[in-house]
């Protein structure tokens, strides 16, 4: 058996064969345990063993290494090393070396931890830490989209927004806001103790409305219109976890301040005047229009997406549930998690690997940080899988061969680089089939690791979850006699051009996350990716 480390690049199947040198022969290395695809109840010590011989020429074997740790050979050609698996997804790399140095290489996966059903609860499965700075950013957005914003439908269900005297009778006083409109706006948010500082001064302010009544039983209506040079609102906005609707915010505390307040209510009795309260109408209302803005805006920032929603991803039918269970604040920013669940709709999966997180050290900088459960993703890759879309067939035209089919054995995972604690999605123990007119005639087992990328979102708002570079561990198999008159390495670059579908299909699919996205334009800048206690790390800052 013989393997090849491919860094991947899409190469057509003639130039990868010219660019293969001569290279010794290596020696005959099998792996007899554990099996391809092996699944485990948990992690710890792991036994590999199999057998090794010299090559054709006779050159003695000079040491076998499992993930580099050299293993203990018998005079018989057996040989065995033990090794620490741990949770998630682990590549088995064995390789051989003889005196001449000749290398064969194998290499398999182990995936270990908790089967779980597919459309499980997952519990934190998304954490995000938002600076004061970032908090700052958002106010500022938010500033020019108040401007903008149509109150009408939101202020509709509030009419009448003055009801009094119990009428229609022969005396009573009801107001009906047609419109809430300003020339400018600045907001500040500021993040205490428990909430956020909010102040709003908004400028030009006008309020049309429309005054019905009756006086004496002679009733009437009348437009009104009210209007300030400025207004200044003031308050804490507390925001609670309000299941799957998202968040809830409130204005605690209002205080309204006016400049230039101006009344037209012409033709209007003092009776019906003083039932109006034209004069308390800014401070009633204003505090209730920034909560209704409000609310959209800090669902959206802090990622709330009340569910359920339905996505359609790669012809699919996603469905996704995100509750927040906790929210907290202090002057330094503010903290979010949230329970997802997410599944593909009239999709059978046989379930996910599950394996236990902590809470990840969460610190914005300036900007904001976001941490995702390498469970959320595990569970869309396990059904995924379910769906056939992995199972990729590509014509080819190798001479020997006009297809080859990639079909999955394990459901891929995204899992610690146990080297450097970075995540990575490992696409485990594959099988890659060559055809002619429908026959084998070659077989390969394929393991391959991609490195994870953070970049802006299509929308152009937020981040997105993208799949880097792969490396491609590809061995040829000797259970289908190989009958494509091609080596053994260059049958396994072949499964580049299959494998590349594959990476772009779970490339959609993890796009598909939810993450926050932010108002008014912002973008992530500077972003950068880690890893802690079982959760993907994206960091930025916003402008």
């Amino acid at each position: 058996m013989r393997t090849l480390i491919i860094a991947t690049s899409l190469t057509v199947l003639a130039s990868a064969c010219d660019s293969i040198g001569e290279a010794p022969e290596p020696p005959v290395l099998r792996v007899l345990s554990p099996q391809r695809s092996l699944i485990r109840d948990g992690a710890g010590a792991l036994t590999v063993s199999g057998t090794v011989g010299p090559n054709s020429e006779g050159v003695p074997v000079k040491k076998i290494t499992v993930n580099n740790i050299e293993a203990t050979m018998g005079i018989d050609g057996t040989w065995s090393a033990q090794i620490d698996v741990k949770p998630g997804a682990t590549l088995i790399n064995t390789i051989a070396l003889d005196e001449h140095g000749g290398k064969a290489e194998d290499t398999r996966s182990v995936e270990a931890g908790a089967l779980r059903a597919p459309n499980s609860n997952i519990d934190n499965a998304l954490t995000t830490a938002i600076s004061a700075n970032a908090f700052a950013k958002i106010a500022s957005a938010a500033s020019t989209i108040i401007k903008g914003t149509d109150f009408k439908p939101m202020l509709a269900s509030l009419n009448p927004v003055v009801d009094s005297g119990g009428g229609p009778d022969c005396l009573y006083a009801q107001l009906f806001v047609n419109d809430f409109t300003m020339t400018n706006a600045t907001i500040s948010l500021v993040p205490v103790a428990g909430g956020l500082a909010f102040s709003a001064k908004l400028e030009g302010l006008n309020i049309p409305g429309k005054a019905k009544f009756a006086v004496a039983c002679i009733s009437g209506s009348s437009d009104v219109r009210v209007s300030a040079t400025s207004a200044l609102i003031s308050g804490t906005l507390l925001i609670s976890p309000d299941g799957m609707n998202g968040f809830k915010t409130d204005l605690a505390s209002p205080v309204v301040q006016l400049q230039g307040l101006n009344i037209q209510a012409s033709g209007l009795a003092g009776e019906v005047l003083d039932m109006l309260n034209l004069d308390g109408l800014i401070q009633k209302l204003a505090p209730t229009a920034a909560k209704l803005f409000m609310g959209p805006m800090v669902n959206k920032a802090l990622g709330g997406l009340g569910g359920p929603k339905e996505l359609m991803v790669l012809g699919k039918t996603m469905v996704l549930q995100v509750s927040p269970s906790a929210i907290s604040f202090d002057p330094q920013g503010g903290l979010v998690t949230l329970n997802t669940t997410m599944y593909i709709k009239d999709t059978t999966s046989k379930g996910y690997i599950f394996t236990d997180n902590g809470m990840p050290t969460m610190d914005p900088g300036q900007g904001l940080q976001l941490g995702i459960a390498d469970d959320l993703a595990n569970s869309m890759l396990s059904q995924l899988v379910a769906t056939g879309l992995l199972q990729v067939h590509l014509p080819a035209d190798g001479g020997s061969f006009d297809g080859n089919e990639i079909g999955m054995t394990s459901p891929p995972m995204v899992s610690a680089d146990p080297a450097n604690g970075m995540m990575r999605l490992i696409l485990p123990d594959m099988t890659s089939t060559f055809t002619m007119l429908g026959r084998p005639v070659g077989k390969a087992a394929i393991n391959a690791t991609v490195e994870l990328k953070i970049v802006p979102s299509q929308s152009g708002y937020g981040i997105a979850v993208q799949l880097g570079e792969p490396v491609i561990h590809a061995d040829a198999l000797e259970d289908v006699p190989n009958e494509t008159g091609l080596s053994d390495d260059d049958l396994a670059t072949a499964v580049e051009l299959c494998l590349n579908s594959q990476i772009a299909t779970v490339g959609a699919l993890l796009g598909a996350i939810p993450l926050p996205s932010m108002p008014g334009g912002l973008t992530m800048k500077d972003m950068s990716i880690t890893s802690d206690d079982g959760y993907v790390m994206m960091k930025g800052t916003l402008e």
